[in-house]
């Protein structure tokens, strides 16, 4: 049965009511930059699939080495005493640029994998060009832990706190997040630092989050492109001198401000479309959030013309440093220095 495109809301939904009513597919696929959900769905469909069965019946494969062939004759093996067995597949070749033969082949069984047997792919980033990946949308179930809606993402995250007896009002929450980011592994991680902290005193404050967590790297770089946009060329610097005690490579650095200033480009073009914010975050494939916290005070603070002379700082850059023209270190301060000019 081929599953319609849906968000990751009414997707996980969908499963959930599958797997409680015993309604299996023959083949899954978990994929997503959350990895949080994917390892929570890939443990939930082990322990659905499986059932009662024996763990003889549970097979598992990682890594490079492992072909179409072993997976196909794995799966056409009868279960001992079980109704099936459960094949997972985690961030395997199949999905990879050099076993397209490979892909291939396991692609072309999809379609013919016996009523005893059930494979659960689990992958970050999957090339949905792929044959495999057309395939198992064709005959299994995708679920994309990816698009989270803010909205759920609060809950979430509010719900860690509340569990442990802690309160915390909109406005903490909503300065936690911008904190810590959406990735939700680096928020679990995060809340129970920040529990920890917190436990005894009620209610989570703006001061707790500011004493314990710590910032994402992205929201730094944004920092110093504050700092750079205001031509605070001190200010800059010292945030990326703090960057590097933190043993962030130069080079990363340099990465982040390309990445970044090609992004505020791209979003100065669609603001120039008079897009409304929640557009621009769809096409740009950001959260509104982030959008607006982020990218819409840097590009209402800076003319076209200097954008574009930025990015091409940047990319002048990280060419030289490429190049061996010079060291990465020199290389990020002095585009730190000129981009302030």
């Amino acid at each position: 049965m081929a599953q319609k495109k849906e968000d990751f809301a009414q997707q996980q939904k969908l499963l959930n009511k599958e797997l409680k009513e015993g309604n299996f597919r023959r083949v899954y696929l978990v994929c997503g930059t959350q990895a949080y959900l994917r390892l929570q769905n890939r443990d939930r469909l082990r322990a659905a699939l499986l059932g009662d069965g024996d763990e003889m019946n549970f097979s598992v494969y990682t890594g490079m080495d492992v072909t179409a062939r072993e997976v196909i004759d794995q799966a056409q093996t009868l279960p001992f005493f079980a109704d099936r067995r459960v094949i997972l597949l985690e961030n395997t070749v199949f999905f990879s640029k050099k076993a397209s033969v490979e892909s291939d082949a396991l692609a072309a069984f999809i379609p013919e994998i016996p009523e005893t047997a059930s494979l659960v792919f689990v992958e970050e980033a999957p090339d949905k060009r792929k044959k495999l990946y057309k395939a198992i949308q064709k005959h299994g179930f995708v679920l994309n832990c990816e698009e989270i809606s803010p909205q759920m993402l609060g809950r979430w995250t509010a719900g860690l706190f509340q569990k442990a007896g802690l309160a915390i009002d909109g406005p903490v929450l909503n300065l936690f997040l911008q904190t810590v980011g959406e990735d939700m592994m680096n928020i679990l991680t995060e809340s129970e630092k920040l529990i920890g902290y917190c436990m005894g005193k009620g209610a989570v404050s703006g001061e707790d989050i500011a004493e314990i967590c710590t910032p994402l790297l992205r929201d730094r770089v944004f920092e110093l492109i504050g700092a750079v946009s205001r031509r605070q060329k001190d200010k800059a610097l010292s945030i990326y001198m703090e960057l590097t005690a933190l043993r962030t490579p130069s080079q990363v650095i340099l990465t982040l401000l390309q990445r970044e200033y090609s992004r505020l480009q791209q979003i100065r073009e669609l603001q120039e479309q008079k897009l409304p914010e929640a557009e621009i975050a769809k096409r740009t494939g950001l959260s509104p959030w982030i959008v607006r916290k982020n990218y819409l005070p840097v590009t209402r603070g800076i003319d076209t013309g200097r954008l574009e002379r930025s990015l091409q700082l940047c990319l002048q850059a990280d060419q030289d440093y490429k190049s061996g023209k010079i060291d990465a270190g020199i290389a990020a301060e002095m585009t730190i220095i000129r981009l302030c000019g």
